[in-house]
């Protein structure tokens, strides 16, 4: 065995493993149910039993049963799971005790219906002093990426350009993973031995990087240079710990702590690379480093499962919430003096960060999570079907128009809901984008019939082939924008268009659709979103506009027909609207209560990493509050972000 090797192994064996194991399978990062319960909604008892069953099986991988990822899981789906999932297949349940878990996952359990406000608004019903509980989470592969650089940076900045570096944090296993149908989340729940074994793959790397930088290690802070002798004494090596320790941790560690944690890597026997290897690497892989860890604040009067912040646990949060990554020197000094507890100052440094590029990189992520446009079926069309248009790379073509248009709409132009729903701006430059929308690839504005986000390319293309489907549309539209959980269909539901026929040509295509789920059970859901899908008629499956479609059979064009882009929905008010066409369609989205107030759960389960429950109503009441403005004009969204960074909650961790 080489000295490389031996060395890898010792970091391993004897400092890392150890500190991961606990954190493995997930178990602890469950603490069980609080004691007390605030919400409104009474408990039945075969809803307590669900929940029992819930913890008992499911708790461990997938959080508290009110903010699980699986909510709205059905009885078959969750027997289709164990079935198929290797991680499951030791569960055994009765029917009986699988309705019970799917009744203790439907959101109608929990979650009280909505209220009307004194400005005739609805609001989340909301009893002040609720508060969501929210498990400790591993920080995702997108913040430990920053946080690890951030870490390489104090030793030299070149250092996070090594090839096999990079290398070895793209092998972490993917924490993106598919929710509520079709959007991809980031996952900060798990911890698995693959996961864990591809951490501490990175951070070795990373350690011997830092082993290597004579003069970042020369120069490291607080060290008194003693990090440049030949040897490193047990003294600077308390020294080195307490100063990595607390950038790595983002805290201060006391002298006591530091060394501590130094006594469990010194070993006066190894060479100092060595030493310096098994110390960074043990450092960076502990729960402190890896894991949002929250509990070094004080107890909230009057609640024993309530802490409030510290000051760098606030800059913490906070930071990688707008930027993905730990507090910066500046809001880390903040956090050193306890100015960051001022409200004011809590104020300016949410608008600082908001300003910086990883504020960019957080509107990407949050707006792919809440409306999926990153997600395709398969881009698989007749080449003579797009008039000979390229599709490789295609589809992150489109996801990056819509990345940008994010971007511009909520950060640079401080845009409301309305905006980000009306919109014409784009800044696709790819000519076949051009091609698609019909305009110069150049162009910044976008003709009226593209106003909004639901126009665009990514959001129209969800099915491949000759035909567009409205109903996937509308689907999308229900689910994402207004947040109404729809379901798997039953598995009789017909999976393919109906044949055409040549009579078929003397009506609309719409008819097909209605007249197949007429008189069906299909018709309970169907009624409910196909009609928000037919206002995106005047597009094709490829994204084009058309004032009239195209009618195929076997790949042969058979006719052609006008199209209808009128709408007649009870779903985005309550009442029943009508329309024309996706502007007006858009329009009536971005002035809905229910599409706000659908967004507001879509960012608060982006800061806190799982599904909102109605625990979190008064927090996310108070970013409605922003947005819905002075009932005459919308607040931005970058204040309803800021909303919720200002709020008491926020301030606060209920385990």
């Amino acid at each position: 065995m080489d000295k490389k090797t031996a060395s890898r192994l010792c970091a391993f064996f004897v400092v890392t493993l150890p500190l991961m194991l606990g954190f493995q399978n997930c178990s602890a990062l469950y603490m069980g149910e609080p004691q007390g319960r605030s919400e409104s909604v009474p408990l039945t008892e075969d809803l307590q039993l669900g929940q029992k069953l819930y913890t008992q099986n499911c708790a461990n991988c997938h959080g508290s049963v009110k903010s699980s990822a699986k909510r709205s899981r059905t009885a078959e789906q969750i027997s289709i799971a164990i079935k198929t999932e290797s991680q499951m297949r030791m569960i055994s349940l009765t029917q009986k005790e699988l309705d019970l878990i799917a009744q203790a996952l439907s959101p109608e359990a929990y979650n009280p219906p909505p209220v009307v406000n004194e400005d005739n608004r609805q609001v989340f019903a909301c009893t002040p002093g609720q508060m969501q509980k929210t498990p400790m989470v591993r920080l995702t592969n997108r913040e430990y990426r920053g946080a690890l650089f951030g870490l390489l940076d104090d030793f030299a900045t070149t250092l996070k350009t090594d090839a096999t570096l990079l290398e070895k944090i793209e092998a972490i296993p993917t924490d993106i993973a598919t929710e509520n149908r079709d959007t991809l989340k980031e996952q900060s729940l798990l911890m698995t031995a693959p996961i864990s074994n591809a951490l501490f793959e990175s951070a070795f790397r990373a350690s011997e990087l830092v082993a290597g930088a004579t003069t970042g290690l020369r120069n490291y802070p607080n060290t008194g240079q003693c990090l440049n002798a030949a040897t490193i004494t047990q003294s600077c090596h308390q020294q080195f710990v307490r100063e990595l320790g607390s950038r790595a941790f983002r805290r201060p560690l006391s002298v006591t702590e530091a060394n501590e944690v130094a006594a469990r890597f010194w070993d006066a026997g190894l060479a100092k690379s060595d030493l310096l290897k098994v110390t960074f690497t043990g450092l960076v892989t502990m729960p402190d480093s890896l894991y949002k860890v929250y509990d070094r604040g004080s107890a909230v009067v009057g609640s024993s499962t309530v802490l409030s912040l510290s000051a760098h646990e606030l800059a913490t949060k906070m930071a990688f919430f707008l930027t993905g990554a730990p507090p910066d020197s500046a809001l880390k000094a903040l956090a050193d003096n306890g100015q960051i507890l001022d409200e004011t100052v809590l104020d300016q440094q949410a608008d600082r960060l908001l300003s910086l590029p990883g504020a960019q990189d957080m509107i990407r992520r949050l707006f792919r999570e809440s409306y999926g446009y990153d997600v395709y079926d398969r881009l698989q069309y007749d080449s003579a079907y797009i008039g000979g248009v390229s599709t490789a790379g295609l589809d992150d073509v489109m996801t990056a128009e819509l990345d940008s248009y994010f971007v511009e709409v909520v950060l640079n132009r401080k845009g409301s809901f309305l905006d980000i729903m009306t919109s014409r701006y784009t800044n696709a430059t790819d000519g076949r984008m051009g091609v698609i929308y019909n305009v110069n690839a150049v162009t910044s504005t976008l003709p009226e019939e593209r106003s909004g986000f639901l126009s665009r390319a990514a959001m129209l293309t969800k099915r491949s082939g000759y035909t567009a489907s409205p109903i996937k549309r509308g689907l999308s539209i229900i689910e994402h924008v207004l947040c109404q959980d729809i379901g798997l269909p039953p598995p009789s539901a017909p999976t393919s268009l109906p044949v055409l026929t040549e009579d078929l040509i003397t009506t609309r295509y719409r008819t097909v659709h209605s007249t197949e789920a007429s008189g069906t059970t299909c018709m309970g859901c169907h009624s409910r979103f196909n009609n928000l899908g037919y206002a995106f008629e005047s597009f094709d499956s490829f994204g084009r506009y058309r004032t009239s479609e195209t009618v195929y059979k076997n790949s042969q064009a058979i006719g052609s027909l006008p199209v209808d882009t009128s709408f007649t929905t009870s779903e985005i008010t309550g009442k029943s609207v009508s329309g024309n066409g996706a502007r007006q369609m858009s329009e009536q989205l971005g002035m809905s209560d229910r599409a706000l107030m659908c967004f507001t759960k879509h960012l608060k389960r982006f800061e806190a990493r799982i599904p909102a429950d109605a625990n979190a109503n008064c927090q996310m009441n108070r970013s409605l509050a922003s947005m819905y403005g002075d009932n005459t004009t919308q607040g931005s969204v970058v204040g309803a972000i800021k909303a919720l960074v200002l709020s008491p909650e926020f301030r606060r961790w209920k385990y």
